[in-house]
């Protein structure tokens, strides 16, 4: 192949290639120089003044792979001075970096296998050292996920009827969480803050006025105290709504508990069936298939009481999927209140208890629907990010890391 095809293969139009020095079934080297005799000094930035003063030995500088082959460019390191400032620099190439030895497109390309995956990964597909193609990952997150960060702010604060997304996430289950501020409608994360007591919020607040100038519409968020105390602190005039599986999951657990309470008074045979397809009383019943829907008429056949905490469970779904507005809404929440205190059991008690305290915020789904359904599955993509790169010591390069994961596919440019 000519080499001037060669050239535009590259992608380098400041390089001109003279020939092929070397190549094999793994790699190919190619010789270049700059297609310009001259390049403006730094400090007067003119080329009048500025003449060729020699060169060093040649640049070996690795590039993006040709023909299926490890590519290397081989450049000279030209001498230049300027008579007029009476200064000496070296040519400085726009494809690669001082004293680089692999191409900004190089680099890209690396970074960019390994935001998607891992380092070690990258490195395999690259046949870079591991080590190399970890340094030029962490050089890289800084920048990439100010700009991200940066374009994500911006949206938020230009969007009409923006509906934020509060929730936590476990670093280490039982012990310490990290809390995530999302933007609903654009599909991308904040900010990232270490904790979720309120103490930690309030002083994530003072520390950053771009938060308070938000002026969201609605806030969705789980049921624990200090989230809705900092929101209506932050923001008193949004809509606080209780994330709709958040709710949904407590009404679940009553239920499990009751088929466990009625489990222990069933025969074995009935018990070990009870026990082996219990999963089948948590999803609405539209959504199973035929074969399932009778296994669960088994299921609900084996106990009066199980039958009716479980339609009380459906009742709720259709009460959420089904109410037209607000006020429909709330008196059909009352209706399925008083169905749920018919059913004698502790566990349904204690979740009506806890259902009530939130009315308010329960209903507003029904002003607002929003649910951080988004929010949960960006939350297993931030632990399957903790899970490659086995957690990340570095404070700020893990907040970037996370950051980046889910930013990166709203990203434009």
């Amino acid at each position: 192949m000519p080499l001037q095809y060669i050239n535009e293969m590259l992608g380098l139009p400041e390089l001109q290639l003279h020939k092929i020095v070397y190549m094999d079934a793994h790699q190919v080297h190619l010789e270049a120089s700059p297609a310009t005799d001259k390049q403006p000094c730094p400090v007067c930035h003119s080329e009048q003044y500025v003449k060729r003063d020699g060169r060093n030995k040649l640049r070996k500088i690795r590039h993006l792979a040709v023909f299926g082959r490890k590519s290397y460019l081989h450049v000279p390191s030209l001498r230049l001075a300027c008579s007029r400032c009476s200064v000496g620099f070296v040519w400085s190439y726009e494809f690669v970096g001082p004293k680089q030895r692999y191409s900004r497109l190089f680099r890209l390309q690396t970074v960019e296998q390994a935001l998607g995956s891992t380092a070690a990964h990258s490195a395999r597909m690259q046949e870079a050292p591991a080590s190399t193609v970890q340094r030029m990952h962490q050089e890289a997150l800084p920048a990439e996920s100010e700009r991200l960060t940066e374009q994500a702010w911006r949206k938020a604060k230009t969007t009409e009827g923006l509906v934020l997304g509060i929730d936590d996430f476990a670093i280490k289950k039982g012990h310490s969480y990290n809390t995530g501020i999302h933007n609903l409608r654009g599909e991308t994360m904040l900010d990232l803050l270490p904790g979720r007591k309120l103490e930690a919020l309030r002083t994530y607040a003072r520390q950053h006025p771009d938060f308070l100038a938000l002026n969201p519409k609605a806030v969705v968020m789980d049921l624990a105290q200090a989230y809705h105390t900092w929101i209506s602190e932050c923001f008193p005039r949004a809509i606080r709504i209780a994330d709709r599986f958040h709710v949904h999951g407590y009404i679940i657990e009553s239920v499990q508990a009751v088929r466990k309470s009625v489990q222990s008074t069933l025969a074995p045979r009935a018990k070990a069936i009870l026990k082996s397809h219990h999963r089948l009383l948590n999803p609405p019943a539209d959504l199973l298939p035929e074969q399932s829907k009778a296994q669960l008429d088994l299921l609900l056949s084996f106990s009066p009481l199980l039958r009716k905490v479980w339609e009380w469970k459906e009742a709720f779904s259709r009460w959420y999927d089904y109410s037209p507005n607000v006020h429909v809404a709330s008196l059909g929440f009352n209706r399925w209140c008083q169905q749920g205190e018919c059913i004698d059991h502790d566990a349904v008690r204690s979740t009506l208890k806890t259902v009530r305290n939130w009315e308010d915020e329960i209903v507003n789904y029904h002003r607002c629907r929003w649910t951080n359904a988004t929010v949960e599955g960006r939350h297993n993509r931030i632990k399957a990010y903790q899970r490659r790169h086995y957690f990340t010591r570095n404070r700020k390069c893990y907040k970037d890391g996370i950051l980046i994961e889910c930013n990166r596919h709203r990203s434009s440019g």
